[in-house]
């Protein structure tokens, strides 16, 4: 029997069907009908699936199960629930950010204030909550505050709280956190180590200066084996352990007990390496952030990315090139080679099938209305004209016509509008705004992150995309659409 198999004879067996009217409705024999429900054999395509689900009449949520159970049979359980997982990473990242930005302030609590005690028992996770609260708020109050977590990104009141914080000076936030070696999922199939990054994200979206260090090992083992106090929480003048449901601890107070603490926190980060390296997008750095960008890494290996619009950037050269720059904008005369030489090679890459983007038209549509793209920031250069659009969107064309260029279907065609993605052999960057208006170049260390961004990647299904010739009938409308309105000016 196989997840497809056993579903489909629930189906079968909740709705009477008969089989050898079901084979005959799909237009295969009934022997074979039976090899797909005792699961000798997976149905070849989802043409056959959908007819199953047609003539049994299931309802759009079966369908989802039903097709669901294929995928997993067709690919194995792990591979698909990975992928599944990438998908609603990318689906649910932070969208653009709001206007106002509104963090959590320090108000004093008396109650803890006043109890001076080096060490107290922690009973509860309300209880581990309210200790935990009042030593980040007064943190956050101090002039350059400093922050320790050696725990997973589970704990969900520590990471909002951690989130909304608005300190009153610099304040540093470093965290150690342990990357499974194995392959697990939640409960809802979600794999464990995307969903521990899906929890740190609002740390970087706050725009506060978060550090993210990682080892290997069995999180399980580590954390759950009869280990008394795996979870430590540090400030200046205070800790917390805790276990890793959150739900005992011990608070402490005593400058010799935290200062140990701080010492063994210190020791095990020098074990460890940085899972993100952050860099914020600026004029002032843009030339060092594209020469670190432009390296062996980025020359030698292939480039795939998934964004909401399509990349545009290697048409960006150039006359083209020159008349949209901004040349008021700082080391411009060092930036703009440096600019070319970086998207003339993603050219290179394009003529040598080494370069592949998957896009929206919603994305696509946005250039076509504004003449910019969310690739570059709005300060480097002038809006491209409609003549200047039109050059571009023909050579889009090109593209598409090379499988270079695909554009999404559902569930992918309402990418969030903040997330630029791409692979460059083991490394991976996502670029996206944060809220405090900073674009953050968030390059990924941790080399088994790369291979889940990969794995999905590279083996999104045709149904993904639009066909070739739909995406260049779309392309062509709008340039003739463009061409229209260069004839009425």
């Amino acid at each position: 029997m196989s997840a497809f198999s056993d579903t489909l004879s629930q189906f079968i067996d909740d709705k009477k069907i008969k089989v050898y009217f079901m084979a005959k409705y799909c237009d295969t024999d009934r022997s074979t009908m039976y090899k797909f429900i005792s699961g000798k054999r997976n149905p070849p395509s989802d043409e056959i699936i959908k007819k199953m689900a047609q003539f049994m009449h299931l309802s759009p949520m079966e369908w989802q199960k039903l097709k669901e159970s294929w995928d997993v049979a067709r690919i194995g359980a792990d591979a698909y629930y990975k992928r599944k997982s990438v998908e609603s990473f990318i689906c649910n990242f932070p969208d653009q950010p709001s206007s106002e930005f509104c963090g959590c302030s320090f108000t004093p609590d008396v109650t803890y204030a006043e109890n001076r005690s080096d060490c107290i028992s922690l009973t509860s996770q309300q209880h581990i909550n309210y200790y935990v609260h009042q030593m980040i708020l007064s943190e956050a109050d101090r002039d350059s505050g400093e922050i320790s977590l050696f725990l997973q990104p589970d704990y969900k009141f520590l990471f909002n709280l951690l989130a909304s914080l608005n300190p009153s000076d610099s304040l540093k936030i470093s965290q150690i956190v342990c990357v499974g070696t194995e392959t697990t999922f939640t409960d809802d199939h979600q794999l464990t180590n995307l969903k521990y990054l899906h929890s740190v994200f609002p740390l970087y979206m706050a725009g506060h200066d978060y550090s993210l260090y990682y080892y290997y090992d069995k999180i399980e083992a580590h954390y759950h084996s009869f280990n008394l106090y795996p979870c430590m929480i540090l400030t200046s003048d205070a800790a917390l352990l805790c276990s890793s449901d959150y739900q005992t601890g011990i608070f402490f107070r005593s400058a010799e007990v935290v200062r140990m603490l701080h010492g063994i926190y210190t020791s095990y980060q020098d074990q460890c390496a940085l899972f993100f390296t952050p860099a914020a997008l600026t004029p002032e750095n843009h030339a060092v952030v594209i020469g670190s960008m432009f390296n062996s890494a980025f020359t030698e290996n292939d480039l795939i990315g998934i964004q909401p619009e399509t990349c545009l950037t290697p048409f960006f050269t150039g006359d083209l090139l020159r008349a949209i720059f901004n040349y008021e904008i700082p080391q411009a005369t060092s930036i703009l080679p440096l600019a070319e030489q970086a998207f003339q090679m993603n050219m290179y890459k394009i003529q040598n099938q080494q370069f592949f983007i998957y896009s929206t038209y919603e994305g696509l549509l946005h250039f076509v209305r504004t003449g910019r793209t969310d690739e570059i920031p709005e300060i480097f250069y002038h809006p491209l004209t409609i003549a200047q659009r039109i050059h571009v969107l023909n050579e889009v064309c090109k593209c598409c016509e090379s499988g270079a260029y695909r554009f999404l279907q559902k569930p992918l065609n309402h990418l969030p509008a903040n997330l630029h993605f791409c692979i460059r052999g083991n490394f991976g960057t996502m670029i996206f705004k944060n809220n405090v208006g900073e674009i953050l170049v968030l390059n990924i260390n941790e080399t088994k992150l790369v291979e889940i961004f990969r794995d999905y990647l590279e083996n999104m299904e045709e149904n993904c995309f639009y066909s070739i010739e739909e995406s260049i009938s779309m392309l062509q409308q709008i340039i003739e659409h463009l061409k229209k309105m260069t004839d009425t000016d």
